[in-house]
């Protein structure tokens, strides 16, 4: 399997100081980075193919600062992991994507934010992705499957991180649990 990952997703695997996005309830998602490590773990155990497009690739490193030079390195090492380029395939999807656009309800002009988002699903698209993992709205309005874009709060925990844990009080007798059986 292929899958690609926006810069939305693709932050919490780099960054654990990273601000958790925000659920439908208007509350931080929880574990953020532990959701996207289990999936990288599961995505590694099936072997599929992680694409990054480069210009998701380039609103992380914004921010990266002093780490985004380890960053590139855990990138650029994975043998699950490829950064894909805006090359001709990606433009020549990427240009039917803004004719539809511009065509569309409204004949919107065109927009930096909508170009950069354009370019990341052109990208993915073309490198074969089934699934794109974002928490971007508009990058789920521009994929054809809205059920195939995952956000940070629908990936599962890791399964330490899904079970209860039971806590014992150690003042209870347990020889006095007992004397009523």
């Amino acid at each position: 399997m292929i899958v690609a990952f926006d810069a939305s997703a693709l932050v919490y695997l780099l960054d654990e100081s990273a601000a958790p996005p925000k659920g439908e309830d208007g509350q931080p998602i929880s574990n953020c980075q532990a959701r996207v490590s289990h999936l990288i773990a599961e995505l590694q155990r099936t072997k599929s193919k992680i694409v990054i497009p480069a210009p998701s690739l380039a609103e992380v490193l914004v921010y990266g600062g002093a780490a985004a030079a380890d960053w590139l390195s855990i990138l650029n090492t994975s043998r699950h992991i490829s950064i894909a380029p805006f090359d001709e395939r990606a433009a020549i999807e990427y240009a039917v994507m803004e004719r539809e656009r511009l065509n569309g309800p409204g004949k919107l002009s065109p927009r930096a934010k909508a170009k950069f988002d354009h370019q990341i699903v052109a990208i993915a698209r073309v490198e074969g992705a089934g699934q794109i993992y974002s928490d971007d709205s508009d990058i789920r309005r521009l994929w054809s499957d809205d059920d195939q874009v995952i956000g940070v709060s629908e990936l599962p925990l890791p399964p330490e991180e899904a079970q209860l844990t039971i806590e014992f009080d150690p003042d209870i007798n347990d020889d006095a649990q007992l004397e009523g059986d």
